[in-house]
């Protein structure tokens, strides 16, 4: 078993145990009316309480002596690397230490955990928990050779089976480069034109000039926020509660996060998204009177072609709608036999032309946006994901609710729009 598992099942035991001891303390301390009508305020822990107590330490306990043993063996390799150098066996990539959801990671953390522990929870009057920053699997604010980061920048190899959260559904964010916001606004040159005057001369005579147009261009730091109302037992529910965080508020964030990287209008507080910048390229239309009809794919090849002939840079990415994908993914010869996998077959890494394609329903219908995201736009992140709890809320203090919030800021940065270009008339 892997040591980053084994620590968080040991976190999830302790977290366990905590909760158990001052559910069984409370109840201790408790005032029970007898049967004569006399009260009694505390009271020693039954056997059975001390043996649900014993049963979550033991559990620990072995789980800790599994993970000192593995931290054992990873001291022998480490002074094996010494011997050798320092090199490494050819196995591949080391994966980052730091794989775990969002809710794992708020769950998880040190501060609210204390937090829980203390009874902060249960305090009379307002609350809040610490703030509590998550960062997604490779999704680091600041793009680094780190292992918390962009590693080596290389493609890792993933193992199935292990930590499925690795294997997440390609988002437009993935496709562009990743940048740390230092500011409320991120100032940059957009190339408006490029004139390139590059020929052969002869000797000594004068060389031709070429000419680069620069605008500087001002996007904003967004942010992108909601909440959701919890109960206070949800909350020391440690399992529901992280299931709750990464399904529902972690996935609203990222949905609201696509649609503005693509459709933002930029009247404030909204992302002035890509399909609304200036400057994009000429669309391309799929021919469907041509004989036969043009297919999707012809029609994102021409864009593609138009693209690395006018902008100098070739696209790395297609954003489709999914009613759009299927006609790409169900394509048959005229014998009717799908030209693809088929529908018995593993579903492939979506791409086409050899580019990735980001299939979301954020992008309209009959439309694909083809570009080169990954050089000629950025995404700026002020921090990560996150992540507050508390009661302060109309009337939850009464009603024993919590509100859960989910919120990041971010900005966009489109270097160069007429590397960008939709097809549209798709099928």
């Amino acid at each position: 078993m892997k040591l980053a598992q084994l620590e968080t099942d040991l976190a999830a035991v302790a977290t366990r145990a905590s909760a158990l001891i001052n559910d069984i303390t409370h109840k201790c301390e408790a005032t029970v009316t007898n049967a004569d009508g006399s009260t009694t305020t505390g009271r020693p822990m039954t056997a059975e309480e001390k043996a649900q107590i014993d049963a979550v330490l033991a559990e620990g306990a072995a789980i800790k002596t599994k993970i000192d043993a593995l931290r054992g063996d990873a001291d022998l390799r480490t002074r094996v690397e010494q011997l050798s150098g320092g090199s490494r066996p050819s196995s591949g990539p080391a994966l980052p230490a730091d794989r775990r959801s969002m809710g794992q990671q708020f769950t998880q953390d040190v501060q609210f955990q204390q937090f829980i522990r203390q009874g902060g929870h249960r305090r009379n009057g307002a609350w809040a928990t610490p703030p509590i920053e998550c960062f997604g699997p490779m999704r680091a604010t600041t793009l680094t050779e780190d292992p918390a980061s962009g590693g080596k920048l290389l493609v890792p190899q993933y193992l199935p089976g292990i930590l499925p959260v690795l294997f997440k559904r390609l988002v437009v964010a993935d496709l562009m480069a990743s940048g740390t916001a230092l500011s409320n606004a991120i100032i940059y040159m957009i190339e408006t034109a490029f004139t390139n005057a590059a020929a052969p001369v002869a000797e000594g005579t004068a060389k031709p000039e070429s000419a680069l147009v620069f605008s500087q261009h001002t996007d904003p730091v967004s942010k992108i926020a909601h909440w959701l109302p919890v109960t206070e037992e949800l909350l020391e529910d440690v399992a529901a509660i992280q299931s709750y965080i990464d399904a529902r508020l972690t996935l609203g964030v990222q949905l609201a996060e696509e649609d503005q990287l693509l459709n933002g209008n930029g009247t404030a507080p909204n992302i002035l998204g890509v399909l609304n910048r200036p400057g994009l390229a000429t669309p391309v239309a799929r021919n469907a009177g041509a004989t036969p009809p043009e297919t999707n794919v012809d029609a994102i090849l021409r864009q593609i072609t138009a693209i690395a002939t006018t902008a100098f840079v070739y696209p790395d990415g297609v954003v489709m709608n999914p009613a759009n994908w299927f006609t790409v993914a169900t394509a048959k010869t005229t014998y009717g036999e799908y030209i693809g996998p088929g529908p018995f077959s593993a579903l492939p890494t979506a791409s086409v032309w050899g580019t990735p394609v980001v299939v979301t329903p954020s992008i309209a219908v009959n439309t694909a946006l083809v570009g080169a995201f990954g050089t000629m736009s950025q995404v700026f992140r002020k921090g990560g994901l996150r992540i507050e709890a508390s009661n302060s809320h109309q009337d939850f203090f009464i009603k024993n609710l919590v509100a859960i919030r989910a919120e990041e800021r971010l900005a966009l940065a489109v270097y160069r729009p007429g590397a960008f270009g939709v097809c549209t008339g798709l099928n």
